[in-house]
């Protein structure tokens, strides 16, 4: 046997006490895990954006991320196993969540009349000294692979070594589950913190793969108003939710400085991004997604002692009606987080307003 399986319980075990402390699952620290618990020697780490273009590679050694003299770069259009694994990644709609067995063995790929004189081999001896691989897929659209390496004179994967590598994928890709969740909730929490600041009363929280990820009770009310029962029922389900796209927009519109509105009959969408960067170049999105009702709007009519701004929330004010996230209201300014959400406190309070909405119509009114 080419791999020692004895060693899931350490594996395990080290992968949930580092999932505490780190950013990335897929990193060096895994390589060593792996190398410890199952003597797997040959690994490396490639890494994708969703699109399938190349980012960056780990070896035992770190992060090697894409540049103009990267091994990888004038290969990757000929990279005919990727090209394999991102097609039936996209086909399947593979997630962080998958758990069956994703493997592909190079000589299945390319097949044995072709194989040994293939640009594929010559890339693996030239820069691993390997002549045969297995290649396992996670993430979205197989972001992340994770290929296993022989040599000529070991000969190729067998049988055996296939089954070994297979219970090896199962305990990664549960753990990395875990840890997908463990992050998450994590960022739920964040959204939640900027929701509960930014005053508004109904928000989604989804990921770019069209999933709802947290919502509360108002938001649900009104999305089953204005959609139907039906499209609450897709909350919390693994599939995709289909009217999400619609709120998303393309990617022209995504920014994290700005903040997306659609007006949807009596509701009012304001989409903001939250996006998590990793050193391999990986960016997961995230949106949070607040929700108002036209219906519910108040008739302003404040004096004039009780709206009159200062300078500083004038510009806080304008900034916002803009579209500006607190954050990027701070780096325009050049003031702190806490310096503007305290003028928004203020703007709220002496223009008689709960939220960005309601500011929004009582700047409008106005300037009418």
């Amino acid at each position: 046997m080419l791999y020692e399986n004895r060693g899931q319980t350490g594996f395990f075990s080290e992968m949930s006490e580092y999932q505490i402390t780190t950013r990335e699952f897929f990193s060096t620290t895994l390589l060593d895990s792996l190398r410890r618990n199952f003597d797997v020697k040959d690994v490396l780490i490639f890494y994708f954006d969703t699109l399938g273009n190349f980012l960056a590679w780990t070896t035992p050694e770190g992060v090697r991320t894409d540049s103009a003299d990267h091994p990888y770069r004038e290969f990757a259009s000929g990279d005919v196993v990727r090209n394999i694994i991102y097609q039936e990644a996209v086909r399947d709609r593979l997630t962080y969540f998958n758990v069956t067995p994703r493997l592909y063995r190079s000589t299945d790929i390319i097949g044995p009349a072709d194989y040994e004189h293939s640009s594929y081999v010559r890339f693996l001896e030239e820069n691993f000294r390997a002549h045969y691989s297995v290649t396992m897929a996670f993430g979205i659209n197989a972001y992340i692979q994770v290929a296993f390496f022989k040599n000529r004179a070991d000969g190729d994967f067998t049988g055996q070594e296939m089954e070994q590598l297979r219970e090896i994928y199962v305990y990664v890709a549960n753990s990395y589950k875990i840890f997908k969740k463990y992050e998450q909730a994590q960022i739920i929490a964040s959204i939640q913190g900027q929701v509960v600041a930014s005053g508004e009363r109904a928000y989604l929280v989804t990921d770019d793969f069209m999933h709802v990820m947290s919502y509360n009770e108002t938001a649900r009310d009104y999305l089953e108003d204005l959609l139907g029962a039906a499209a609450a029922k897709e909350f919390g389900s693994d599939r995709p939710c289909t009217w999400l796209p619609f709120l998303l927009g393309g990617e022209e519109d995504a920014s994290k400085d700005h903040v997306l509105t659609r007006t949807v009959k009596d509701y009012v969408f304001k989409v903001y991004t939250y996006d998590r960067t990793y050193s391999n170049g990986i960016v997961d999105r995230y949106h949070w997604i607040t929700i108002s009702k036209k219906e519910q709007e108040r008739v302003f009519e404040p004096s004039e002692t009780d709206t009159v701004l200062t300078p500083a929330e004038q510009k806080v004010a304008e900034l916002m009606y803009g579209g500006l996230t607190y954050r990027a209201i701070a780096d325009e300014l050049v003031v702190s987080y806490h310096t503007v959400k305290k003028h928004v406190q203020n703007i709220y309070a002496k223009c008689g307003v709960n939220s960005r909405y309601e500011l929004y119509k009582w700047l409008e009114e106005r300037e009418a």
